[in-house]
């Protein structure tokens, strides 16, 4: 069975995940987990073309799953409880994960330290300012300060509280509050479309996934709240207007990127998935052209388009739905690079491009020679 199918790749990744653990970072000294634990990383650290070979076959299995169940999610899910049940699992499963493809998290709580263990304003104090921290050995941007905003770091406090000073503890705790919005965003999704096809289309996207439910990305706060605004604004009432502004502030305060939403308070002739389009179209823009400015493309801020998209009903945009998804397979195959190779410079910058451009490109290709197909069809039928 196909659900099957994905789920037992899930939990493969999940598994993999482990060999990607800082080699300066000990999550535990069991014996039990050592033996578990070691032959992954050294399959991560010291055998990169296999390791590069398990991730994309893992993420092929994943996507070509992924597309059937979307495809097919009328059978598979008959009622939208049964849904919720295996994104109850998927989630159960993946919280225990280790966050391997990325590090944002170790700056979460890096973050989150500074601020409520040494009652610092993480603002103005970097965490690389706090002596004697063992959490410096793999915090990445130690020599920063905070770099997301207020509403962001008071959410911060339930799983700082939580990990009570245990690294892996609070990497769990983590990951439970992106679990936490993870459901919850779905079930906005259920409530607002009533359609299955839009939850699947969010819930089982790969890149939604890795990055939200292993990595641990906030990006799901941010959209969550986002989405949230835009669905108020929709209502054209004072009091939703207004309720809609709270919401987008306090995604604001997340990440910045959703500023660019603000024009969408004052769109008054509008019918609720227009507004969404113009939102996905909005936070594309400030995707291709601002994201690259600071640093480029991260896989996990496609999540800003895939929120958005999944209250549009397929039907009416079948091209924004088929390209979110093959931009999705491209950026999550911006990973394969480093996985292979171990470093983020040389070849590596020219060969995230390429694998980004490719799947892409292979669509409007695809799409191009359909339409073309479908018109000389019909014009040979006309002659005959």
């Amino acid at each position: 069975m196909i659900i099957s199918l994905y789920i037992l790749t899930l939990i493969l990744l999940g598994i993999f995940s482990y060999g990607f653990v800082d080699l300066n970072l000990h999550i535990s000294t069991s014996t039990l987990f050592l033996t578990f634990q070691k032959p992954l990383e050294s399959l991560v650290f010291q055998n990169r073309l296999v390791s590069g070979s398990i991730f994309l076959i893992l993420l092929s299995v994943l996507f070509y799953s992924y597309l059937y169940i979307l495809k097919n999610c009328a059978v598979f899910f008959v009622e939208w409880k049964k849904i919720f049940i295996y994104l109850l699992l998927i989630s159960g499963l993946l919280v225990f994960s280790f966050p391997a493809f990325s590090y944002d998290i170790f700056n979460y709580i890096a973050t989150a330290k500074v601020t409520y263990t040494h009652r610092e304003n993480p603002y103005i104090v970097m965490p690389i300012e706090i002596s004697n921290d063992p959490n410096l050995a793999f915090t990445r941007a130690s020599n920063k300060v905070a770099l997301y905003g207020p509403t962001w770091i008071m959410l911060t406090w339930l799983p700082h509280t939580m990990g009570m000073g245990n690294i892996w503890q609070t990497i769990i705790a983590f990951k439970l509050m992106n679990v936490c919005w993870y459901l919850g965003f779905c079930f906005i999704i259920w409530r607002v479309t009533k359609n299955i096809q839009n939850v699947v289309f969010f819930a089982l996207n790969p890149l939604v996934i890795i990055e939200t439910l292993i990595s641990a990305h906030n990006d799901i706060v941010m959209m969550a709240f986002a989405c949230l605004g835009i669905l108020l604004f929709s209502k054209k009432r004072f009091i939703s207007w207004f309720g809609g502004l709270l919401f987008l502030l306090l995604s604001v305060f997340v990440k910045g990127s959703t500023l660019i939403l603000f024009p969408l308070l004052f769109l008054k002739r509008f019918k609720q998935d227009q507004i969404f389009f113009i939102a996905t179209i909005l936070l594309f823009g400030i995707f291709i052209i601002i994201a690259p400015l600071r640093e480029e493309l991260y896989p996990w801020y496609a999540m800003w388009i895939i929120s958005t998209a999944a209250f549009m009903p397929y039907k009416t945009y079948p091209y924004i739905w088929q390209f979110i998804i093959v931009f999705s397979l491209g950026l999550e195959l911006r990973h394969l690079p480093y996985i292979a190779m171990g470093y983020y410079g040389g070849l590596g910058p020219i060969f995230r491009i390429a694998l980004t451009c490719i799947p892409v490109v292979a669509w409007l290709l695809w799409t191009v020679y359909a339409k073309i197909h479908v018109i000389t069809k019909y014009i040979v039928t006309l002659k005959h």
